[in-house]
C-alpha cells in the first residue's frame, strides 16, 4: 500500500484525507501545524481542505470517550495532536508502569529558576540556590530539550543567558510561560528557600 492519495473535494476523498491526517497525528512525536500537514501530504492540497478534514476529525474525537484531538496555539500558529484523556487513567493504572526519568531536586530547582526568571545566567541561579550549578545539570536540561542558550549578558565575562524552549512548554502541557503558576506561589509551597 505504497500509493499516495489523489485528493479531490468529494466526500470519499475528504474521509480519506481525514484518515491520513489522523495517521500522521498518531505517528508524530510533536503537534502538527497546517503547514506541517500540507508539507507532508502535498502542497497541492489547499489549507481550506486540510481545515475541513481537521474539523471532521474534531467532530469524531469530540465523541470519543478516551482520545482528544487537542488544538494548541503557540506564537500565533495552531497545531494539533491526539492525546489520551483522563478517562483512560484507571485502565493504565492496572498496567505495568513504564520507568520514567527521575530528576534530582537540584535539576528541578534549576529548571524552575530558568522558567520563571529567564533569561538568567548560571551565576544568578547559583546566587539564588546558594550552591554552584553542576555543569551536568545544565547538560541534562539541554539534552532533554527543555532549555537553550538565548544569548549573552552584557556584563564583564559575557555570561551565557539561559531560557526555556518550546519543548519545555509541550512536555509540561503549557500553552505559554504565562500559564506557569506565579513564582511566589511556587516558593510558598516550601520547595525552595529564596
Amino acid at each position: 500500500m505504497n500509493q499516495e492519495l489523489t485528493l479531490a473535494p468529494d466526500a470519499g476523498k475528504q474521509a480519506a484525507l481525514a484518515a491520513l491526517i489522523e495517521a500522521l497525528l498518531l505517528a508524530s512525536d510533536a503537534p502538527l501545524s497546517l503547514a506541517d500537514l500540507q508539507r507532508m501530504i502535498g502542497s497541492e492540497t489547499p489549507v481550506a481542505t486540510l481545515s475541513e478534514a481537521l474539523a471532521r476529525l474534531q467532530a469524531r474525537y469530540d465523541a470519543h470517550p478516551f482520545i482528544d484531538l487537542e488544538r494548541r496555539e503557540a506564537a500565533g500558529v495552531s497545531s494539533w495532536r491526539l492525546l489520551a484523556n483522563d478517562q483512560i487513567a484507571p485502565y493504565l493504572a492496572r498496567s505495568e508502569a513504564p520507568r520514567t526519568s527521575r530528576y534530582s531536586r537540584a535539576v528541578l530547582e534549576t529548571l524552575a529558576l530558568i522558567a520563571w526568571r529567564q533569561p538568567i545566567t548560571r551565576g544568578e541561579i547559583e546566587a539564588v540556590r546558594g550552591v554552584s550549578v553542576n555543569p551536568q545539570i545544565i547538560r541534562t536540561l539541554v539534552e532533554r530539550g527543555w532549555i537553550r542558550s538565548v544569548g549573552h549578558k552584557d556584563t564583564p565575562g559575557k555570561p551565557e543567558l539561559l531560557g526555556t524552549t518550546a519543548q519545555f512548554l509541550q512536555d509540561f502541557g503549557l500553552d505559554s510561560l504565562a500559564s506557569l503558576p506565579t513564582f511566589d506561589d511556587f516558593v510558598h509551597q516550601g520547595t525552595m528557600d529564596v
